[in-house]
């Protein structure tokens, strides 16, 4: 029998515990992956800090051990709705039971979210917990992002590149424009994200910055595809996050431009470069409704991070909240 309880502090070390074994999976498929993320002393602590923030969790137990808890941030707002936001390290099941698990967690803990409004639900998962994701889809969640991971080694014969060079603040210009086309890009179909304009001091400080790139790709003499790389991005998943990792931030291609191995070529300078600058892996964050750019992110990457999202009807807290207010006949 699976018994559902609330996750408590006492329950930490073995969650801390659970997700460490998950992860040494992972890396034994992906072993690009940072190793610190296997220890329970590294993962305890991010349980201890979103426990006290949060305070609410659930915990599977059966036969007396844990086998699963679940957890998660609470957000003001995510895409503008309150919302519950779940990493990675934050869950977790038994991989031989795992969709079961997290199902009756889920439908537990989603009950307290929502009767606290927060009715967009975010979560991230280890890819290789295929029954896990597959239950997940069945209980409405949809693919919103995906991490994936490289190693350094160059994709192309050095010889064979076009015509890339490395930005530098005189090339301020051509810069703001490529990542403008890209913004203007990942507005429209089938993506249809929406992200804030950079103002001309970030491209100055980034261009100014020892520790990141921006790398250009020429047609003709004209910058036509530009790579933007730096330290490991903290604003995905944590399992990336090392100092030996360096992270895609932005790429884009010109339409006229494509088709032609220009981005390849590209991608091939900056690993390069990275692995001479004592980096050891290269990450990237991808939309996977972002069919151009999923298509060429699969082949050079393999994801280590899942997140999907589902959206609650806010309809249903209104009816929640009218039935509770009925007086009893």
């Amino acid at each position: 029998m699976l018994e559902i309880r609330s996750l408590t502090e006492e329950y930490l070390e073995d969650a801390a515990r659970l997700v460490s074994q998950r992860y040494r999976r992972l890396c034994d498929q992906i072993p690009e992956l940072p190793k610190r993320y296997n220890r329970v002393d590294t993962l305890l602590p991010l349980l201890v800090n979103i426990l006290s923030a949060s305070g609410i969790g659930v915990v599977a137990i059966r036969d007396n051990r844990l086998v699963g808890f679940l957890t998660g941030w609470q957000m003001p707002s995510f895409r503008g709705r309150r919302s519950i936001y779940s990493p990675e390290w934050a869950n977790g099941a038994d991989l031989e039971n795992s969709a079961l698990i997290y199902q009756e967690m889920y439908g537990q803990l989603a009950a307290a979210w929502v009767a606290d409004r927060y009715i967009a639900h975010y979560i991230s998962l280890f890819p290789n917990d295929t029954d896990a994701l597959q239950a997940w889809h069945w209980m409405g969640f949809g693919m919103i992002s995906v991490d994936a991971l490289r190693n350094l080694d160059g994709i192309r014969s050095p010889g064979a590149r076009a015509c890339i060079r490395r930005a530098d603040i005189q090339d301020i210009e051509q810069v703001i424009n490529l990542r403008d086309a890209l913004r203007n890009y990942i507005q429209n179909a089938p993506i249809f994200l929406l992200t804030d304009k950079k103002g001309r001091s970030f491209f100055d400080t980034w261009l100014q910055d020892p520790d990141r790139d921006v790398w250009l790709g020429y047609l003709k003499n004209e910058p036509v595809a530009m790579l933007m790389l730096g330290p490991a991005d903290a604003d995905v998943c944590t399992i990336i996050q090392d100092k030996k990792t360096t992270s895609i931030y932005a790429a884009f291609t010109l339409n006229k431009a494509r088709q032609g191995g220009l981005a390849t070529d590209l991608l091939d300078c900056a690993l390069r470069s990275a692995r001479a600058a004592g980096y050891e892996r290269c990450a990237v964050s991808f939309e996977p409704m972002n069919l151009l750019g999923s298509r060429f992110w699969m082949k050079y990457f393999q994801p280590v991070c899942f997140s999907i999202l589902r959206f609650i009807d806010d309809r249903v807290i209104h009816t929640l909240q009218d039935e509770k207010m009925e007086p009893d006949l």
